[in-house]
């Protein structure tokens, strides 16, 4: 499988009662974008979990696996990362971005001098920040209009017009 292409979606957690449920901590924007993805992988894509039923009880997401038929059948999944093909994503509207599609974006100021490469996309419950090395340290870009003024993913390039303080 192409690594750029596939997209971690969630992380399996505690077993839900003795039927072989458990609990998904989705890193999707929405319950019905996990549901609807159709294809669930672990990391190198060699093993792919069938889901039987997947619904969302209390506020969580609860799957129910195929072969999968007791709770310590699925309490060897608790911590293992689900991940997916981006082709079963929804396509993003205007000023959408897929964070694997922002990481190795390169990042310029508007006279087109070169801040340096995405790293990631951080969030620490503020908003979006774009991880990129500078000058041989780590710096964040708030990835709001006010320091990011386009983004080009077909180019790979940003242009950023970062607040004072953040490039010294």
């Amino acid at each position: 499988m192409n690594n750029k292409n596939i997209i971690l979606v969630g992380q399996f957690g505690s077993p839900v009662g003795l039927k072989g449920e458990i609990k998904i901590n989705m890193m999707t924007s929405s319950f019905e974008v996990f549901k609807n993805l159709k294809n669930y992988y672990n990391f190198d894509g060699t093993v792919a979990w069938n889901f039987k039923n997947i619904l969302f009880k209390n506020n969580k997401c609860v799957v129910q696996i195929e072969e999968y038929i007791s709770r310590e059948d699925v309490l060897q999944l608790k911590g293992q990362k689900i991940f997916s093909n981006k082709k079963f994503f929804p396509k993003t509207k205007d000023n959408e971005f897929y964070i694997n599609d922002l990481t190795d974006c390169m990042v310029f100021l508007e006279d087109k001098s070169s801040i340096g490469k995405v790293l990631s996309v951080q969030n620490f419950g503020a908003g979006d920040l774009l991880e990129v090395k500078y000058n041989k340290k780590l710096i964040l870009i708030p990835f709001d209009k006010t320091n990011i003024l386009s983004v080009n993913i077909n180019k790979k390039e940003i242009i950023a017009n970062p607040i004072s303080g953040i490039l010294n």
